[in-house]
C-alpha cells in the first residue's frame, strides 16, 4: 500500500463523518408540533446532537486506526480484533464513501436548503408544500441510508471477541430493522400530517412521484 493511501482515507473518513454530522443537524426547531411524535426522544435536538457527537467521534477513531499501523495503535488496544478491510481503500470502503459524499449527503442537504423552515425532525405543520428542485421528483430525499463502520472491536477482549464472532450481520441486520422501522413510522406520520393540511393538492404531488427513489420507489 502507497504511503498516502492511509492518509488519504483518513482524510475522507473525516469529511464523510462532518457531513454526516451536518445531516443530523435539523435546519429549523419545530414550534408548530402535529400531534404526538412517535419518533419521541430520537426526533429531538438533544439527541440530535449526541447522535453528531457520536458520528464525529467514530469517525475520528475510524481515521486514527486507518492511518496507524496494523501492529501499533495508539487508541487500540485490541488491533487484532478489528476488520482491517475496513480500514484501507477497497471496492467495499470507496463505495460506503462514494454513497456518502457524493450521494448521501449532498441529496439530504439539498433537501435542507430547499425545504428550509418546513424542514424539521420533529413533526411539524408546514408553511407550505414544497413540489419543485428535487421535491418534484421524489417526496422524502432526506431519507437517505447512512453507513455505519464500528471500531468497538478495539476495546473487546481477545476472548469475548471470540464469542461474539459470527453474530456482525446478525446485528446488523437489527440495526438495518430498526432505522427501517423508525423511517416507516416518520413516512407515514408526515403524509397524513400533509394529507389532511394541503388536501387534494398533496394527493395530487404524492400521486405523481415516488417516495425514495425516481421512478422505482
Amino acid at each position: 500500500m502507497s504511503s498516502w493511501q492511509p492518509f488519504s482515507l483518513s482524510a475522507a473518513v473525516v469529511v464523510a463523518s462532518i457531513l454526516t454530522a451536518l445531516c443530523s443537524r435539523a435546519p429549523r426547531e419545530a414550534k408548530q408540533k402535529w400531534g404526538k411524535d412517535r419518533l419521541g426522544l430520537w426526533a429531538t435536538p438533544k439527541v440530535s446532537s449526541v447522535r453528531r457527537l457520536v458520528t464525529v467521534a467514530i469517525g475520528v477513531c475510524h481515521a486514527i486506526i486507518a492511518s496507524s499501523s496494523s501492529e501499533t495503535n495508539l487508541i487500540c488496544g485490541h488491533p487484532q480484533n478489528i476488520n482491517r478491510k475496513l480500514f484501507e481503500w477497497n471496492k467495499y470502503t470507496t463505495l460506503c464513501l462514494f454513497l456518502i459524499v457524493a450521494i448521501g449527503a449532498p441529496l439530504r442537504l439539498l433537501a435542507f436548503a430547499q425545504l428550509g423552515g418546513n424542514f424539521t425532525f420533529q413533526l411539524a405543520k408546514p408553511r407550505g408544500l414544497t413540489t419543485t428542485g428535487v421535491y418534484r421528483y421524489i417526496q422524502h430525499p432526506g431519507y437517505t441510508g447512512q453507513v455505519l463502520d464500528g471500531v468497538a472491536g478495539c476495546w473487546i477482549p481477545q476472548g469475548l471477541e471470540a464469542r461474539l464472532n459470527g453474530w456482525g450481520l446478525v446485528c446488523y441486520g437489527v440495526v438495518v430493522l430498526v432505522m427501517a422501522r423508525k423511517v416507516s413510522v416518520r413516512v407515514t406520520d408526515e403524509e397524513e400530517m400533509l394529507k389532511k393540511t394541503f388536501g387534494d393538492e398533496w394527493v395530487r404531488w404524492h400521486t405523481r412521484t415516488m417516495r425514495f427513489v425516481p421512478g422505482v420507489m
